[in-house]
């Protein structure tokens, strides 16, 4: 049986058509360097580098974002060539940092661009089609000797030249993507708070009588957030796309934050932030929130315990984690999706809307390799439901212990089994929705089980 992904982790990019951004919680490491077509094109390239350097040079790779490469070949212009942008520092020492943009003309390479900006680092580079004519422009970020803050610079390719445009924006993390529903992409970025910078959203578009990126509107953030952990563009309606940020606390605590465009306001809105009011979805637990539905639109999690005490029976209890979307017009978390989960063995099991909170519970054995869910009476766990268990791989295709368990999920490491009590109980359940309610969780990615 094969897994099906519905979420991936860190989804700056992931959720909206031609959305990207770049944050300081680093994706796994990835070397996007594309070669030039052809050696001669890459010699040409290597040429133009020496000759603007002069006196040798060290490549600068971008430390975030999806392009890590100090050359990023990209089509700028949509004619179906690309050009290339190089990141590098002059090695007599000089400072600053140069993007040397190239471009193919008549079958060989020419300059379009050299710009020197007075950094040691690239952050990020990204490309969105940010003034809407149907290209995309460069927007690089570059970081400041201040931890956690960088500043916004932006390009324009046209006609084989490379214009800046002024942004004057800093930033702890940003994206792209149409929040407001016009004709071009927007750009959002996130400050964590600093002796210099107060955590703010802002939103930025292209200012095409100043010929640079403005901000259009901002939203307080939570100032006790010091990392961003998973972020996500997503449908909050037909017609709102919104921004969802897990973010931690010194603590390691978690809490979601929401930011989107209500044009009917004019505002930008961050609606699970109140100063000094709890946030409803603060958690202890590294859980994330993910497009449980494969539908484009991301639930929120909001976590609960479920009941225990020393006579259950079990060693502690599984979670509850009850799975939101965003109501826009009322401005409110609707419940969508109730789960138990198994944090330790990183899975979950969706709860039946039939079971009413007080009647059941999910209890854990020691070493959690066991989950048993219950019936919850007279402050006690009753009559056992159901148990899922977690086998490793080669005891499972061994045959050891797996008597009367029956296969939920399985890959190169572990099988999920369970055994149906089929008890004399209202809460009882059918194998299929054991089987079809089991979801596995891995950092932020959530990955549902086929029905086999």
């Amino acid at each position: 049986m094969k897994a099906r992904s519905v979420i991936t982790a860190l989804l700056g990019a992931a959720l909206l058509c031609s959305a990207g951004g770049c944050s300081i919680t680093d994706l796994s490491r990835e070397e996007m360097l594309r070669p030039p077509k052809t050696i001669g094109d890459e010699a040409e390239i290597e040429k133009l580098i020496s000759n603007t350097a002069k006196g040798g040079y060290t490549l600068k790779y971008p430390k975030s974002g999806s392009y890590r490469s100090a050359i990023v070949m990209h089509d700028l212009n949509s004619d179906g060539i690309d050009e290339a942008i190089a990141f590098f520092r002059d090695k007599d020492g000089a400072a600053g940092v140069h993007m040397l943009v190239m471009s193919e003309e008549d079958g060989k390479w020419q300059t379009s661009g050299d710009f020197v900006t007075e950094t040691s680092d690239v952050d990020c580079v990204d490309f969105s089609d940010i003034n809407g004519n149907g290209t995309q422009e460069i927007l690089v970020g570059y970081a400041t000797y201040t931890l956690g803050m960088n500043f916004l610079s932006a390009y324009n390719f046209d006609k084989g030249k490379t214009y800046a445009i002024e942004s004057g924006q800093t930033y702890s993390a940003f994206y792209c993507g149409n929040l407001d529903g016009s004709g071009k992409n927007e750009v959002m970025t996130l400050s964590l708070f600093s002796t210099e910078n107060e955590a703010k959203a802002t939103l930025l578009e292209y200012d095409e009588e100043r010929t640079r990126l403005a901000a259009k509107a901002e939203a307080p953030m939570d100032p006790s957030i010091v990392s961003y952990k998973n972020v996500a563009f997503s449908d909050l309606n037909d017609n709102t796309k919104g921004l969802t940020i897990d973010g931690a606390l010194s603590n390691g605590e978690l809490n979601t934050q929401l930011i989107y465009y209500d044009r009917q306001q004019n505002a930008l809105l961050n609606p699970l932030y109140r100063e000094k009011t709890p946030n409803p979805t603060q958690r202890a637990e590294a859980i994330y929130s993910a497009d449980l539905g494969g539908d484009m639109k991301v639930e929120i999690p909001t976590v609960s315990a479920l009941p225990f005490n020393n006579k259950s029976g079990g060693s502690s209890a599984a979670l509850q984690v009850i799975w939101n979307s965003f109501d826009t017009t009322e401005g409110v978390l609707i419940p969508v999706m109730r789960t138990a989960v198994n944090c330790a063995r990183g899975y979950m099991i969706k709860l039946p809307e039939a079971w009413v909170s007080g009647s059941f519970t999910a209890l854990l054995n020691e070493s959690a390799d066991v989950m048993s869910l219950c019936e919850w009476s007279k402050g006690s766990a009753a009559q056992k439901l159901f148990d899922v268990k977690v086998f490793k791989v080669a005891d499972w295709e061994q045959g050891n212990g797996i008597e009367n368990y029956s296969l939920i999920y399985k890959d190169n490491r572990f099988a999920y089994a369970f055994i149906n009590y089929y008890p004399e109980s209202e809460l009882a359940v059918a194998d299929d929705e054991i089987k079809t309610g089991f979801l596995l969780l891995s950092g932020a990615t959530v990955t549902a089980g086929n029905k086999l």
